[in-house]
């Protein structure tokens, strides 16, 4: 039986923020990775021994729900209330997912 649990919502916040931090910055270096391979596979005259392969993490970002603030409201006006980390869906036959959230074992099968 499976179910999506929520943590509190200040903790929540502070884990999708980190989450998307990491997702900033891990894209950002694996775009210095390939353009590295590709710099060094210019410069070389020899051919490559095996393909490359051209991966990439997912399109994301964190949205955020604020407080409208009313009377029966313990939240001050514009008080953050709830995050989500919003993903792109990637569509296509030539899109293999390699690591979920649900189980860090790749999936090459």
């Amino acid at each position: 039986d499976y179910r999506i649990g929520r943590f509190a919502p200040v903790d929540e916040l502070a884990k999708l923020f980190r989450e998307a931090n990491v997702l900033y910055w891990a894209k950002a270096l694996l775009g210095f990775v390939y353009d590295f391979v590709n710099h060094a596979i210019a410069d070389t005259s020899d051919p490559l021994p095996f393909a490359i392969p051209q991966v990439r993490f997912v399109e994301a970002g964190l949205a955020l729900s604020y407080s409208q603030g009313n009377s029966k409201s313990t939240l001050k006006t514009g008080t953050a209330c709830t995050a989500f980390l919003l993903k792109k869906v990637i569509e296509g036959e030539d899109f293999t997912k390699f690591i979920h959230n649900m189980d860090p074992d790749p999936l090459l099968d």
